[in-house]
């Protein structure tokens, strides 16, 4: 197969390259991986001037007394080794989000973990914090072509994993950056939300046009609607404080950085369309209102769909969601709530099963979406067909991205030793790809332009821009 490399030119060319990446999920060692199907895919991040990744899991060595799994997970409590970050470095990472909702998987003491390793190789990251001006704080890398900024957010995460603000009087709290997001519904969509709530005991609040819903005792654990007589169909919005103030981060990162990355880890989905392929609508408004604060590029990512589409917004590329790059290499063992949350073969107890019975249980589950086991998003979780890689040529002089090269990757499953890291697909594999990246960037006006095993789309200057 075919494969165009990055044309990075570093510091005296007309351009320079910045990759991206979805998830990393590596608790494995992969720099040393020989599989000339992986190291395909490792040299498109070596090669690029600066590549950027999402740290999708905590690092630590357990042990530690503050190393604890939390009360609440996702599918899984993930984690990796601490040398996951020099496998980073290995692998030509430069600057890495670590917002997401496994940030906090094992607790403050496993995020604190993550913040050491990471500064103990030197690699630049934002995203989580000691308290929430850390958290929102941009990351900067000098890099020889120019200054990068990197500002990350996460939508999805437990109401304890938000970074706290520090006042005067009281220290804040450890965490991700958030970026909180409210529903949006008509009033006679509310009456009906309110009358349900409260026939389930939980406690609804009402104050002018904003409605509150949380269980008894735990009033910072809210869903919060607003309610807006032109919503003719449910809708969300980003919350306006955590707007605010990611906003402003990037206005601060604009002003001193040649290149922004905007980067928010989202798993929601669109519930008007239901598929999880769909953005949903609070994190097109946080990528529009980003390009207007000076981002050079937008990351969405996480939903696991694992693909969606790519727009183009006054001259900014906003990507989605590219899919994940690494996926879990070796399953690790498990606190006691993942074998109560999937269940187990009839007549095993909980504290009986095995690591393998739980995950066998869980993946059951998830495999039978189409049987309609998970009601939404209609889609379930499906890592069919693939990813793609982003690689952005950027103009050395204004700093713009002029292209977008991506590139298609699947996940090995060749041996035990790489299951999970990625490869270039085979021609069919690679034309299922781009088939469906075509297909999700459809509706934002973009075609991209599928040659030699990868897409090119072309950006064109914002006075030409096709916009929303």
């Amino acid at each position: 197969m075919t494969t165009a490399a990055p044309s990075g030119s570093g510091s005296g060319g007309s351009h320079y390259t910045v990759a991206l990446t979805g998830d990393v999920i590596m608790n494995t060692r992969v720099s040393t991986c020989r599989d000339p199907e992986v190291v395909e895919v490792l040299e498109l991040l070596r090669t690029a001037d600066v590549t950027h990744a999402h740290l999708e899991i905590p690092l630590h060595d357990f042990g530690a007394d503050d190393v604890f799994p939390a009360a609440e997970g996702a599918l899984s409590w993930m984690r990796g080794p601490s040398q996951v970050a020099e496998e980073l470095v290995r692998c030509g990472v430069d600057l890495v989000s670590t917002a997401s909702n496994h940030a906090l998987d094992y607790s403050y003491g496993g995020l604190r973990h993550t913040i050491a390793a990471l500064d103990r190789v030197g690699l630049p990251h934002a995203g989580t914090g000691r308290d929430l001006a850390e958290a929102r704080e941009p990351a900067f890398l000098d890099a020889a072509p120019a200054r990068v900024a990197l500002v990350s957010a996460t939508s999805s995460f437990p109401a304890f994993g938000a970074a706290g603000a520090t006042r005067t009087d009281m220290r804040g709290r450890p965490g991700v950056s958030p970026m909180r997001y409210v529903h949006v519904v008509d009033p006679a969509a509310a009456e009906r939300i309110a009358a349900l709530a409260g026939a389930l005991g939980l406690w609804v609040l009402r104050q002018a046009d904003q409605l509150a819903v949380h269980p008894p005792g735990l009033h910072n654990s809210l869903t919060r609607f607003r309610i807006d007589p032109a919503a003719a169909v449910p809708t969300t919005a980003c919350d306006p404080d955590d707007l605010a103030g990611y906003l402003g981060s990037l206005r601060s990162a604009r002003s001193v950085a040649d290149f922004v990355i905007a980067h928010l880890h989202v798993q929601a989905w669109d519930g008007a369309d239901g598929r999880m392929s769909s953005t949903p609508a609070f994190a097109r408004e946080l990528a529009h209102r980003a390009v207007a604060a000076g981002a050079s590029v937008v990351l969405l990512q996480g939903s696991h769909a694992p693909l969606r589409g790519v727009e183009v917004y006054d001259g900014v590329p906003v990507i989605h969601d590219p899919g994940p790059l690494f996926r879990l290499g070796r399953r690790e063992v498990q606190p006691q709530e993942f074998y109560e949350r999937w269940g187990n073969p009839a007549g095993v107890r909980s504290f009986d099963a095995t690591l393998l019975d739980a995950y066998s249980a869980r993946d059951r589950t998830w495999a039978a979406a189409e049987d309609r086991l998970v009601l939404h998003p209609s889609e379930g979780v499906s890592h069919r067909p693939g990813a793609v890689l982003p690689v952005c040529e950027v103009d050395a002089r204004s700093h713009r991205v002029t292209r977008l090269d991506l590139y298609p990757i699947t996940w090995s499953t060749a041996r035990a030793a790489t299951t999970g890291f990625p490869t270039r697909p085979g021609a069919a594999g690679t034309a299922a790809v781009l088939a469906r990246l075509v297909e999700l960037s459809a509706p934002y006006g973009v075609v991209p332009c599928v040659d030699a095993g990868y897409a090119r789309i072309d950006v064109p200057s914002p006075q030409l821009s096709p916009g929303p």
